[in-house]
């Protein structure tokens, strides 16, 4: 064999060597990058399995913290209860004896004004104690067909006086519109918010009721031009006994809510430019009407 041919058999030996180097190392680099996506969607799912599982001890925590203020609030209820019930019976005496006395200082116009402050405030500790009653029953709706027109213009009636001369106030009548629902719960949750809004606006403003109908909902809505929700405490207003009033008891939203859960619905503030706006959610029965609009 010449030594020409020698280095041509070389020569194709570390070709031949070459492209199974070659081949080799991209059989490797696949293999590599193979391996590099498998341990990428390990980690990936590593992640996501860590997060889930810091998200699962998060929402245990909260629903111990959510038990241990459920039962505070239940024993509290229940304390409350208690106390609502034995402050009643002196309560109703007291009024009684008041009435009594009214009649008997009629022509006496400064004590008439003395007497009838206190049984202003007989009515608002007997408008407490209903409160404190509402809230600690769990409300089972006895459910009826409801004109919530003709509901409005009762509630209206009932808190109207106390609202004061310089409210006015605007309805929006959908006459012929039935819901299915508690009257007198109903009526409870709107007369907490007519009196909110009353409270809220110191006597003057404007305050506007009206119904809006769905094919499946029926929403009452309640707005006052008063100062309005502070942000961030859309929630937290709800929450029982959480008020900024110097003589409420934060149970009047929190009644209302409660009365408008029972029968499936919500009870909401509604976003706005000034004053607050609540809204109540209900499942409905709608039939045809039309809409007009009128102050007062």
């Amino acid at each position: 064999m010449s030594i020409e041919t020698g280095r041509e058999t070389q020569i194709r030996d570390l070709e031949a060597a070459f492209r199974v180097f070659t081949s080799a190392s991209a059989t490797f680099e696949r293999q590599y990058r193979r391996l590099e996506e498998q341990a990428r969607a390990l980690r990936h799912e590593l992640e996501e399995k860590q997060r889930a599982l810091t998200a699962s001890i998060e929402r245990q925590r909260c629903l111990e913290s959510q038990a241990l203020r459920q039962s505070r609030l239940a024993a509290m209820g229940e304390m409350a209860a208690t106390l609502a019930h034995e402050v009643r019976n002196p309560l109703g005496a007291m009024e009684l004896f008041a009435r009594l006395l009214a009649d008997e200082v009629r022509d006496r116009p400064a004590a008439a004004r003395l007497v009838g402050r206190v049984l202003a405030g007989i009515a608002d500790l007997d408008h407490l104690v209903s409160n404190i009653l509402d809230y600690t029953r769990l409300p089972e709706p006895r459910r009826v067909p409801v004109d919530l027109d003709a509901l409005l213009d009762e509630v209206l009636a009932t808190a109207g006086p106390s609202l004061g001369a310089g409210v006015r106030v605007e309805r929006t009548r959908v006459a012929g519109r039935v819901c299915s629902a508690d009257r007198g719960l109903l009526q409870q949750a709107l007369l907490n918010l007519v009196r909110n809004a009353g409270e809220a606006m110191g006597g003057e403003g404007g305050l506007a009721l009206g119904v809006e109908i769905g094919g499946r909902w029926a929403r009452i809505v309640v707005a006052d031009s008063g100062p309005g929700v502070p942000p961030g405490s859309e929630e937290t207003i709800f929450a029982p006994f959480h008020t900024t009033k110097e003589r409420g008891t934060g149970l009047g939203l929190a009644v209302a809510r409660a009365a408008v859960a029972a029968h499936g619905g919500t009870l909401a503030v509604r976003p706005g430019q000034g004053g607050a706006t609540f809204v109540i959610t209900l499942p409905a029965r709608a039939g045809g009407a039309a809409e007009s609009r009128e102050g007062s």
